[in-house]
């Protein structure tokens, strides 16, 4: 079957089930969707959205979860700039990745606590600096330090991955100041090229590190390029969100987080917040857009 008929069967079965608002006014909650329906929702998400013309586009992203109305003309754009699924489209627009990185970006949210967004669309300035860092005890690290709450978090997750396995993990790179970032990102710019720099690290005020939320972690004596591969990294890819972490740069989610696979790499969040992320599969990028910032 070609292309067009399976959007124009997707399309008929979720506009015959979920009337559409028009824009002027407020849309009534969706009624719940019929196994049927989800499973034609789900299918329409995955479709290539170039194989839409604009106005079947626009109607088939208005039914996702989490499209906004004052985004549509940036979906639209969009739609032809990749070989992009309908969903991707809207995740990417919603996370403002079609916007140019760096260049587009707003200072970031000090106000928004553990839940600060900081990425290459929003910055922190040259001389922040958490109030409230403390030293990582030894045991639980190569040295460093993490906020407060960070760091009592952290040694409970390592407290808590001994008692239930008999492995041990340590933190190898947490806080980094504004100036110690900038360096790091000349290194790796001079020698792999700012492009190939870009999917690995940070320019200075664009690090979570400076937060001093997130970290990175290795097994003892271990490698970072090693630890995808050790039985530390399975139980914090699913046991992280119990202590307020969340893996930050998951595999295959370049296009929202910026940033290639980082195994190792983990931020705080809160309880409450890296559950949710964490049983729902989304970037931080997206739990911000739709909770944090709304």
């Amino acid at each position: 079957m070609s292309s067009a008929p399976l959007i124009a069967l997707a399309l008929s079965v979720l506009l015959g089930a979920v009337p559409f608002a028009p824009a002027s006014e407020t849309a009534p909650e969706p009624p719940a969707l019929s196994a049927e329906e989800q499973a034609a929702l789900t299918d329409l998400a995955q479709t290539p959205a170039a194989w839409f013309e604009e106005q079947s586009f626009a109607d088939a992203i208005g039914r996702l979860p989490h499209y906004d109305e004052v985004r549509l003309s940036r979906y639209l754009a969009y739609r032809t700039k990749g070989s992009w699924t309908l969903e991707q489209v809207l995740r990417i627009v919603n996370t403002d990745n079609d916007l140019p990185r760096y260049t587009a970006a707003a200072d970031a949210e000090l106000a928004d606590g553990n839940l600060i967004l900081v990425n290459k669309y929003s910055r922190l300035a040259s001389d922040y600096v958490p109030d409230d860092l403390v030293t990582v005890e030894p045991a639980y690290s190569n040295g460093g330090k993490l906020k407060s709450e960070v760091n009592d978090a952290f040694c409970d997750l390592v407290e808590a991955l001994w008692a239930e396995t008999g492995l041990h993990l340590v933190n190898i790179s947490p806080y980094r100041s504004y100036s110690l970032q900038s360096s790091l990102y000349a290194r790796y710019s001079a020698r792999d090229g700012a492009a190939a720099a870009d999917r690995y690290s940070a320019h200075a005020g664009y690090s979570e590190h400076q937060t001093g939320l997130a970290l990175d972690v290795s097994v003892p004596g271990g490698t970072l390029n090693g630890f995808k591969k050790s039985k530390q990294f399975e139980w914090m890819r699913d046991n992280a969100h119990r202590f307020g972490f969340i893996l930050r740069y998951g595999e295959g989610m370049e296009y929202i987080t910026g940033y290639k696979f980082e195994p190792w790499h983990y931020r705080y969040v809160g309880t409450e917040a890296a559950a949710f992320i964490y049983e729902n599969g989304l970037t931080f990028e997206e739990y911000y857009a739709y909770y944090v910032r709304k």
